[in-house]
C-alpha cells in the first residue's frame, strides 16, 4: 500500500489534478457496468484538468478481485437505504429460472441506488484525503535538500 501511495504521489502535477483524477477514477469505476466507468473517467479527466495516470489508478481500485465485494457492498447499501431484503438462500434454492430473473430485476433498483451512493461517497472521501496527502508530500519534497 505504501509503495502504491508513493507511486501516486510522484506522478507529477498539482495536488488538485492528482486528487481529482484519483477521485474521478474511483467514483466512476463503481458504475456497475464493467469498463464503462474507466472509459468515461479517462475521457472526462482532461476536460476537468485531472491527472490521467491518477485517474487510471483510481479506476484500478475496482478490479476482478475487489469488484465482486464492492458490487455486493453497493447492493447491500441500496437495499438498506430502500428498506428491502433479498430472499434467503433457502428461498433462492427453490427458485426456477423465472424466479431467479425476478430476483435479478428486483435487485437492479437497489443496486443502482447503492452504486450512486457509493460513488459519491468515494468521491467525497478520496478527493480531500488525496489532496491533503499530495500537498504534504510535495511540501516535504520541496523542503528536503
Amino acid at each position: 500500500m505504501r509503495q502504491w501511495l508513493r507511486t501516486l504521489m510522484t506522478l507529477g502535477g498539482t495536488p488538485r489534478g492528482i486528487a481529482g483524477g484519483f477521485a474521478l477514477g474511483l467514483s466512476l469505476s463503481l458504475v456497475p457496468i464493467p469498463f464503462l466507468g474507466m472509459l468515461v473517467a479517462l475521457a472526462v479527466a482532461p476536460a476537468l484538468r485531472c491527472n490521467l495516470p491518477a485517474t487510471y489508478l483510481g479506476t484500478a481500485v475496482v478490479n476482478p478481485v475487489t469488484g465482486p465485494f464492492l458490487y455486493f457492498a453497493e447492493l447491500w447499501v441500496g437495499l438498506g437505504v430502500l428498506g428491502r431484503e433479498l430472499p434467503s438462500w433457502a428461498q433462492m434454492e427453490q427458485l426456477d429460472m423465472m424466479g431467479w430473473w425476478r430476483v435479478f430485476v428486483d435487485a437492479a433498483g437497489p443496486f443502482l441506488v447503492g452504486a450512486a451512493l457509493c460513488s459519491v461517497a468515494g468521491l467525497v472521501v478520496s478527493f480531500p484525503l488525496l489532496w491533503w496527502l499530495t500537498m504534504r508530500w510535495q511540501a516535504r519534497r520541496a523542503s528536503s535538500p
